[in-house]
């Protein structure tokens, strides 16, 4: 009665073997001692009963079709059945509801491999534990017994020996061997985690370089051509003035005056985007020196301000820190890439909309935060990942560049420039820096 009752408490397996510590295995590990401990029970063609308990069956067809085959008793809590060979129990609901195990009752031997994986939070582990010793093994089947209760179960289960005591001999080295195995796949998954971030960090040094080299090429092979039409436009339009008193057919003069100053303006706009491609391509050389992050602020904000006048947006900033604290960087190159997100912030804006700077310290990495945050429409999914590629611009009249330089300025001074969000209505970008 009294098992009953604290069964009534239990939600899962975790609840109910609550002395036990759970450790943190990765699925890679549970689906190897998974295998190992069907293919010893399936290989040993002893009297035996499988219960178990699986959200994706998927990953152990081959071995669930050996166990189809088998000369095995098996019971399946599984939401959805797995076979109909196996004897299905119906669990209550929200029991058992994110768990998962495989309890193995054979004669002279348990085992039991428990795991849940929800927890997974972090490389793709998950609480669980494996044991050899019978007394987990029968709890958890009377456990189940209780909340599903079925009489095959219980018949098949006269029929096994029950001598189990040279189990707990295993559970000791069992779990040394797991503790090994999961050490050294920790190891591995960090490396490849490291490896990956490494690797994606000199792609996209590559990818930048050649962008640059390419930048650099079509810059100067544009620029000559381009003098020649800035020069001659200039030319028609001094001749133009000389004629004019004496040219009759003032449309068509005119026409000619409107034609050249197009061309002017036309072959300034492409001198900036040339400009700005070589400047682009040109290595990253920083002058650096130690500055109060409040007067690289100041200077943005000053020039900026009648901008955000002029629209109606109203500019505020917000410091977490203190202001004076000192960094080590380029004044003038900081100053430009933080210039060129407020630029973009207040293209989004709106009459009444406000843009913050938020500067935040995170003295635990010596660092600072600098988050600009608007009110605009915000990006698109679809294009968040591209925000900082050289050329890609949402914008009509936008080169693609601004970002990218931007971020370019800010790694080059050993630092990361990253969206931290984007919804319906407002974006924040982060700039952060060594102290």
């Amino acid at each position: 009665m009294k098992k009953s009752i604290r069964y009534k408490k239990c939600n899962s397996i975790k609840d109910l073997v609550d002395y036990i510590t759970l450790e943190m295995y990765t699925k890679q590990t549970i689906v190897n001692l998974f295998r190992c401990l069907l293919e010893t029970i399936i290989e040993a063609n002893v009297e035996s009963v499988v219960l178990l308990r699986l959200h994706n069956p998927d990953e152990y067809t081959g071995l669930l079709n050996r166990l189809k085959y088998s000369s095995v008793n098996v019971v399946d809590y599984s939401d959805t059945a797995i076979f109909d060979e196996f004897l299905k129990a119906d669990l209550p609901k929200n029991v058992l509801t994110n768990d998962e195990f495989l309890i193995v009752i054979a004669d002279r031997f348990s085992s039991t491999l428990y795991w849940d994986e929800s927890s997974a939070d972090v490389f793709g582990l998950c609480q669980g534990f494996t044991s050899l010793n019978p007394y987990e093994a029968n709890e958890i089947q009377d456990f189940l017994q209780n909340i599903a209760p079925s009489k095959k179960l219980d018949t098949v289960l006269q029929d096994i020996k029950r001598d189990r005591r040279a189990n707990v001999k295993f559970t000791t080295i069992l779990r040394k061997l797991v503790a090994g195995i999961e050490s050294n796949q920790r190891d591995l998954i960090c490396a490849n985690f490291e490896l990956k971030e490494f690797n994606e960090k000199t792609l996209h040094e590559e990818k930048n370089s050649a962008i640059g080299e390419l930048c650099s090429t079509i810059a100067h092979e544009i620029r000559n051509p381009l003098g020649l039409m800035a020069t001659y436009a200039k030319v028609i339009c001094s001749n133009v003035e000389k004629i004019e008193k004496d040219v009759k057919d003032q449309e068509s003069l005119n026409s000619i005056i409107n034609a050249t100053n197009v061309l002017l303006d036309s072959t300034e706009n492409l001198e900036g985007l040339l400009t700005e491609l070589i400047d682009y391509s040109k290595p990253m050389e920083i002058q650096v020196e130690n500055c109060k992050i409040s007067d690289v602020i100041d200077s943005v904000v000053n020039l900026v301000k009648p901008g955000f006048d002029e629209k109606f947006v109203d500019l505020k900033v917000k410091y977490g820190i203190d202001d004076s604290i000192l960094l080590e960087f380029d004044k003038q190159k900081i100053s430009q890439a933080i210039l060129n997100v407020l630029k973009n912030a207040l293209e989004v804006s709106t009459e009444n909309d406000v843009v913050t700077i938020d500067i935040e310290g995170d003295l635990e990495n010596d660092q600072i935060v600098i988050k600009v945050s608007d009110q605009g429409d915000g990006i698109a999914p679809e294009v968040r990942n591209k925000i900082f590629t050289p050329f890609f611009t949402t914008k009509k009249q936008g080169t693609g560049l601004g970002l990218a330089r931007s971020r370019k300025i800010i790694e080059a001074h050993g630092g990361t420039m990253q969206l931290f969000s984007s919804c319906i209505k407002g974006t924040v970008m982060g700039v952060t820096l060594k102290i």
